[in-house]
């Protein structure tokens, strides 16, 4: 009698963990979710065009491209021989303060006047570095974002024209090893880049 109730009581124990179990493999089910086939269009491999350029050339042959190099280039060097030459005025105010100082040739009026034009110079020096810095990278950085911008829209323009595929950048650094050189397209795409700017500058009167 006790063998009995104790296989009963066994095989109630197994389904209730059998039970248990095909509920927690249920309940994991029923939370994840099947992913949807993604629509990607199949190309035909013996039409696939495919194209490259150089990104080094694209300064110097494309002429918006090295004007605003240029321009940008000319601002970042003024100012910085601008901050220096200031620079250097501080330095000599300090030294000069310095040797009066040593010397004692001027009243305590006299050095404090020079102590508070030091400070002055000090303060608008630091101003101006952190005020027309910021400008000055403010405006290099959306000279980088339209010319990236133009870059992107001719070149859509340019495979759409000539029905090309893929058209890739190839540079130092980049993630392109080895190309055939039957795909470069560097001085087409320069060509159609300067065109393009051409007309936009006809548009805006230039």
């Amino acid at each position: 009698m006790k063998l009995v109730h104790f296989i009963a009581t066994g095989l109630i124990l197994g389904l209730t963990t059998v039970a248990c179990s095909d509920k927690k493999e249920s309940d994991a089910a029923a939370k994840t979710k099947e992913e949807s086939a993604p629509a990607i269009p199949t190309v035909d491999s013996k039409g696939l065009k495919i194209a490259f350029y150089y990104s080094d050339s694209l300064k110097d042959g494309f002429t918006y491209y090295k004007n605003e190099d240029a321009r940008i280039t000319k601002k970042g060097e003024a100012f910085q021989n601008e901050m220096l030459g200031k620079q250097r005025l501080l330095e000599q105010k300090a030294q000069n303060y310095e040797k009066y100082m040593r010397e004692g040739t001027l009243t305590g009026s006299d050095m404090q006047n020079m102590e508070n034009e030091i400070m002055r110079m000090r303060e608008q020096l630091m101003n101006q570095q952190q005020t027309r810095g910021a400008q000055l990278e403010k405006e290099t950085n959306e000279a980088l974002t339209v010319l990236s911008k133009k870059i992107e829209v001719a070149g859509k323009k340019y495979c759409e024209k000539y029905g090309i595929d893929i058209l890739l950048i190839h540079g130092q650094g980049g993630q392109i090893n080895f190309i055939n050189d039957k795909m470069n397209v560097t001085q087409s795409f320069i060509d159609f880049l300067n065109h393009e700017q051409e007309i936009m500058d006809k548009d805006l009167g230039k």
